[in-house]
C-alpha cells in the first residue's frame, strides 16, 4: 500500500514537473529587460517634448546596445499611436480621390505621436542610428498564405546587435500590446532571427533577408512548412554581407535603381513598388535642384524621365494608393516642366543678348 502511494506521488510529481518545464519553455526569456521597461515607463514628462532629449534619456537607460535598443523599442510602442490619417479630397477632374496625411519622418512622427508602419520604423531607426547602432527600415510583403501579391506595403526594421542581424516589427508589437494589454506579447516581434522572421515577413529584395539562401516570393507564399523545407534543402549561395556593402556604397539615386532592378527580377508583377522607387529617384533630383539657383537641364530631364516612368507604372495599377501616387507624380511633373521652361526662356534671352 505504501509503495503504491509512493508510486502515485512520483507520477504526479513527474507530471507536474513536465508541465512546469513545458510552460517555462514557452515563456520568452525577456525578464532581464524588466528594469529597462520600468524606466522607460516612468520617464519624466518634461523630457517628452524634445526628440533629442528623449533619445538621450533612453540611451542612458541601457549599458549595452541591446538594452538601449530595448528602451527605444518600448518607448515607441507605448507612446506612438498607429493611425492611418486618410482624407477625402474633391477634385473636379476625377470626381474625388483619397489623400493621405500620414508622415514618416522621425521628427514628424515624434511630434504627432501618430504613424503608420513606416513612421514606426523610421523613428526606431533614427533612435538606433543616433546611438551609433547600424539599423535599417525595410519594406516588404507579409504572409498571406498563397495569395497573389503584386505590391508590398509593410515596413519593419533590422538592426546589427553583437555582430548579428536581428529583426523588429514595432507596428505589430504595438497592435499586440493594444489588443492584449499584456506587455510580454510584444516580445514576439523583438530581436527575431532571420530564419524565423522570414516565416511572416519577406523583404522587397533579397539583401534584406540576411539569409545565405534567400526565399523567393513563390516559396514565401506557401507558408511556414514550405519555407522551412526550402531553407533545409537548398544549398547556400548568397553572400548578403557583400551585397549590403555594395548597396551602401551607392548614392541615393543609384540605390533606387538597384532596388528597381531587384524587384523586377524577384516579382515582375510588382509595378507599384518599382514605381515608388522611380518616383523617389525623381524626388531626390528635384529636392537637390530646388536648392540650386543655377538649375541643371540634364538633371531636370533625368527627373522628368523617372517620374514619367513612375506615372506609367502607377497608371497600370488600379488601386487607390496607385491613383494617389499618380496624382502626386503629376504635380511634380508640372514643377519640372516649369523649371525646364524657365531654363529655355533664360537660354533664349541669353542668345538674344549675345
Amino acid at each position: 500500500m505504501l509503495l503504491n502511494i509512493h508510486i502515485k506521488f512520483l507520477i504526479l510529481f513527474t507530471l507536474g514537473l513536465c508541465i512546469f518545464i513545458s510552460a517555462s519553455a514557452q515563456e520568452p526569456t525577456f525578464g532581464q529587460y524588466g528594469s529597462i521597461d520600468r524606466q522607460v515607463k516612468k520617464m519624466s514628462g518634461s523630457l517628452s517634448n524634445n526628440i533629442i532629449q528623449v533619445h538621450r534619456y533612453l540611451d542612458s537607460i541601457g549599458i549595452t546596445d541591446e538594452e538601449k535598443i530595448r528602451a527605444f523599442y518600448m518607448w515607441i510602442i507605448m507612446n506612438i499611436e498607429y493611425k492611418d490619417q486618410i482624407e477625402l479630397l474633391f477634385d473636379k477632374r476625377i470626381l474625388f480621390y483619397v489623400g493621405s496625411n500620414n508622415c514618416a519622418s522621425p521628427v514628424c512622427v515624434f511630434n504627432k505621436r501618430q504613424a503608420v508602419c513606416e513612421g514606426f520604423s523610421k523613428l526606431f531607426q533614427f533612435f538606433c542610428q543616433q546611438s551609433g547602432i547600424e539599423a535599417y527600415t525595410i519594406g516588404g510583403y507579409i504572409s498571406k498564405r498563397g495569395q497573389f501579391q503584386d505590391k508590398a506595403t509593410h515596413s519593419w526594421n533590422v538592426v546589427k546587435i553583437n555582430n548579428h542581424w536581428r529583426f523588429f516589427d514595432l507596428t505589430w508589437a504595438y497592435a499586440s500590446l493594444v489588443h492584449t494589454g499584456i506587455k510580454k506579447t510584444t516580445n514576439e516581434f523583438f530581436m527575431i532571427e532571420p530564419h524565423e522572421f522570414i516565416l511572416s515577413h519577406l523583404p522587397l529584395i533579397p539583401v534584406w533577408q540576411f539569409l545565405a539562401t534567400p526565399v523567393p516570393i513563390s516559396i514565401f507564399n506557401l507558408g511556414d512548412e514550405g519555407i522551412n523545407h526550402y531553407l533545409e534543402t537548398q544549398n547556400t549561395y548568397y553572400n548578403y554581407s557583400d551585397s549590403l556593402n555594395q548597396y551602401n556604397r551607392l548614392d541615393a539615386r543609384m540605390k533606387c535603381l538597384y532596388t528597381i532592378a531587384k524587384i523586377h527580377k524577384t516579382n515582375r508583377s510588382n509595378r507599384f513598388n518599382r514605381a515608388i522607387e522611380y518616383y523617389k529617384y525623381g524626388r531626390i533630383v528635384l529636392n537637390s535642384q530646388s536648392l540650386n539657383s543655377d538649375k541643371s537641364m540634364d538633371e531636370l530631364l533625368d527627373a522628368k524621365e523617372k517620374i514619367l516612368e513612375a506615372m506609367h507604372l502607377f497608371k497600370e495599377t488600379s488601386d487607390i494608393a496607385s491613383q494617389l501616387m499618380f496624382l502626386q507624380a503629376r504635380d511634380n511633373i508640372a514643377v519640372v516642366q516649369q523649371w525646364i521652361q524657365m531654363l529655355n526662356d533664360k537660354n533664349v534671352q541669353s542668345e538674344k543678348t549675345n
